[in-house]
């Protein structure tokens, strides 16, 4: 369980699996583009080849003082544009957490650990995007 609000008409628990379901759903509008992965970004090759980056991503999902923090490891395709795939990941999660779920949410990061060449290997990259910073610099709107 993730967390759980009380009402008049029961009890509402959202629970960890709900808020992978979203993070899947975002990755959507950019298949193929950028993929989930761990911190120290590896991949294995088979694993950029069919696709299967789920199965070893890292994903911190937690509460902090009634708000929803998340921070995703991804690896992204050479020469596409990151802020692009990763603001629109960001701009997906953020809205579902909010509307759907209506959790307020504290902020979202996005750490882009490699970078998937032609030959499909893994460059390793060091960069970490903000939700927030994202909105103030307007890349993206909420």
């Amino acid at each position: 369980m993730l967390t759980q609000s009380n009402n008049s008409f029961g009890a509402l628990t959202i629970s960890r699996q709900i808020i992978d379901q979203i993070i899947e759903h975002a990755f959507e509008s950019v298949e193929g583009n950028l993929w989930l992965a761990n911190y120290k970004g590896a991949v294995s090759d088979v694993l950029v080849k069919i696709g299967g980056f789920d199965a070893i991503a890292e994903k911190k999902v937690e509460m902090r003082d009634g708000m929803l923090y998340v921070r995703l490891y991804v690896v992204s395709r050479l020469g596409e544009s990151i802020t692009e795939n990763c603001g629109l990941v960001m701009e997906r999660i953020a809205r579902d957490v909010t509307e759907m779920l209506e959790l307020p949410l504290g902020n979202i990061e996005i750490a882009v650990t490699g970078t998937v060449s032609k030959n499909r290997n893994i460059v390793k990259r060091d960069l970490t995007l903000d939700l927030h910073e994202m909105v103030n610099t307007r890349k993206i709107s909420l």
